[in-house]
């Protein structure tokens, strides 16, 4: 999942007084389809060497999402 988000470019366009991404919806559903195998991930009986990345990698997807949610309501 991480090295798909290196290939990820945030294409930023003006917008009147501001910006838009282009291409949200692709990357809307990257962000949920990762957000998904990550919290699945959380339930693997094989989860405990990975488990404080998986956390961390959880979180900062969620929080990528409410920032994501966030802009596009502007």
């Amino acid at each position: 999942m991480k090295s798909q988000w290196e290939e990820i470019k945030f294409d930023l366009k003006v917008f009147k007084t501001s910006y838009i991404i282009r291409g949200y919806d692709d990357i809307n559903a990257v962000l949920d389809e990762h957000i998904v195998n990550t919290q699945s991930m959380q339930f693997s009986p094989f989860k405990k060497p990975f488990e404080d990345e998986l956390i961390e990698w959880n979180d900062t997807l969620k929080l990528m999402s409410e920032i994501l949610e966030e802009w596009a309501k502007y």
